[in-house]
């Protein structure tokens, strides 16, 4: 079975490492950025199942990268998952607005990241 395909775009180094690797050990394939640049580069040259973007970082907001991708042609069925700190009512609130396919608090820790990707990616993606 191919492994399931996770592009993550966080702005903090540290915390893409550990949710990079948390993935990983669930048995995804990630691939994490850090910068627009990047994001934008690797989503060019390879596809993903599914994108985990942080919402608040320096260049771009998660919310203006979901709204983008979501009236894409080539990237408008790929389910994207919002990822802050703040509160899952709040997150609930900017998933709906932007049309984003879910949402998870960073509040809530790496162990409830996998659990919650595994959770959306029965429920979205396949």
């Amino acid at each position: 079975m191919e492994k399931k395909r996770i592009l993550l775009i966080d702005d903090s180094e540290i915390a893409l490492l550990m949710e990079k690797a948390t993935l990983e050990q669930r048995g995804y394939e990630v691939r994490a950025t850090s910068t627009l640049t990047e994001f934008e580069q690797t989503l060019k040259g390879w596809r993903p199942d599914l994108i985990l973007t942080d919402i608040h970082m320096p260049e771009a907001k998660g919310t203006d990268i979901c709204r983008v991708l979501k009236h894409e042609y080539d990237t408008q069925d790929i389910p994207i998952v919002l990822f802050s700190s703040l509160s899952d009512a709040e997150l609930e609130k900017l998933a709906d607005a932007v049309g984003a396919d879910g949402f998870l608090s960073k509040a809530n820790g790496l162990e409830a990241l996998a659990s919650k990707i595994d959770e959306l990616v029965e429920s979205i993606v396949w």
